[in-house]
């Protein structure tokens, strides 16, 4: 009787994230995480290295833990070869913290991709993959048990029941792939368009001991697929002001998310290197988005604020999430390649 207790009692505290296998990772700005979009996006900019980040916080005033997911990037493009093609090489880290036992994910990746000129070099057709390792932990000291919580209680059995049915810290491989395609159509317009598959190898990912893990269904242990589409389309509107609209569609597991965005950016000076940038956005069924950049030469940083509109709303009071983005494309020596006109398109 103790052991049906502790497992609903279990998944109840999991419940608050149960989205990250649902959802998995979702960034608003996912434009300013090439790396965790699409491996194809590795090294496909105009200079020598790329480094980034973005901090996403979600859920601060729902739970006491709330989902907490930073990451950082780096990637190059390294080798050119013929006269419009070149390989980009980078690695990703992303950690993802969340829920009363403090469900962690962290995951480091390598990418590689291949970047294909066509035509004149105006269209660009990018093919990446990524492999690495995750690593899933749970903190049990925060667990707590029904016997524990009611009028003198006494937690018994509380440890040994735990470790039999979770461990505490796990590892795994884990593969992604995607395309993508861009393509300038004249001197003031362009547009890009992609497509990623995570999780290929689908491994198993739960963090229950194999003793319990027996005792469920397998289908339901391993990592679904997760797959990604995603496009941009800028237009320069004027010499002071660009307009960017851009979208995404993810699906796992039946789980859907599509979101909208656009973006408008006003150009400074005449050499285009001071850009602001502002918007909104929209994900299906769960909160509008404000947006707002910042470009200076190679730096660009990006704000971003979720207002959740979906059936939380009352216990969220319409507060959702809170991102922090940033990069910067270095220029230390002439690209080996003729000079791109697409690859770095405004915020």
């Amino acid at each position: 009787m103790f052991r049906i207790r502790f497992i609903i009692f279990f998944f109840a505290s999991l419940m608050v994230t149960s989205g990250v296998f649902a959802q998995d990772i979702h960034y608003t700005q996912y434009n300013l995480a090439p790396m965790t979009l699409n491996p194809s996006l590795t090294g496909k900019y105009e200079g020598t290295f790329r480094i980034g980040g973005l901090y996403r916080d979600q859920w601060r005033s729902v739970i006491s833990n709330q989902f907490v997911t930073p990451s950082v990037y780096l990637d190059a493009p390294v080798f050119s070869f013929g006269k419009k093609h070149w390989i980009g090489v980078g690695a990703v880290l992303v950690n993802d913290k969340a829920g009363t036992v403090a469900l962690t994910n962290t995951s480091i990746m390598g990418s590689l991709s291949v970047h294909f000129g066509l035509g004149s070099g105006n269209t660009v057709l990018s093919i990446g993959g990524q492999g690495g390792m995750v690593q899933k932990r749970v903190d049990k000291t925060n667990a707590r048990f029904e016997d524990e919580l009611a009028p003198g209680g006494g937690g018994q059995g509380t440890s040994a029941d735990l470790n039999n049915i979770v461990d505490d810290n796990i590892s795994y491989g884990d593969y992604n792939a995607g395309i993508s395609l861009h393509s300038k159509l004249n001197k003031n317009m362009d547009f890009n368009i992609g497509f990623s598959v995570m999780h290929l190898s689908q491994p198993n990912y739960t963090t229950f001991t194999d003793q319990f893990a027996g005792t469920l269904n397998p289908d339901e242990l391993d990592q679904p697929m997760r797959m990604v589409g995603h496009g941009q389309f800028n237009a320069g509107l004027s010499e002071k002001w660009t307009l960017s609209p851009t979208f995404l569609y993810q699906v796992i597991q039946g789980a859907d998310e599509i979101m909208i965005q656009t973006m408008a950016g006003h150009h400074f000076n005449k050499e285009k290197d001071i850009t602001l940038s502002f918007g909104a956005g929209y994900r299906l069924r769960d909160a509008a988005s404000a947006l707002l950049g910042f470009d200076y030469k190679g730096f660009k940083v990006g704000v971003a604020y979720d207002v959740n509109i979906s059936d939380l709303s009352v216990a969220s009071a319409n507060r959702g999430g809170f991102e922090l983005a940033a990069s910067y494309i270095a220029k230390i020596r002439k690209p080996p390649v003729v000079k791109p006109v697409i690859f770095c398109p405004r915020f």
